[in-house]
């Protein structure tokens, strides 16, 4: 899903959604993820991504 403003956005977004969101491939959110520029918790086999984590994110510009 793609987010147009901060207020739409759930307060947990999945890999999917950021990758959406930024029009990127899953393949590099996961990059993003691995290499620690994007915070997420891991649930089972699935990461979620905190609404903070993304916009702070998304704000250092990285």
């Amino acid at each position: 899903m793609i987010y147009k403003d901060f207020d739409s956005m759930p307060l947990v977004i999945e890999v999917r959604d950021v990758s959406d969101t930024l029009k990127i491939g899953r393949n590099k959110t996961y990059e993003l993820l691995a290499t620690g520029k994007l915070s997420a918790i891991k649930v089972g086999n699935h990461y979620k991504i905190l609404r903070d984590s993304f916009i702070e994110f998304l704000k250092s510009g990285t």
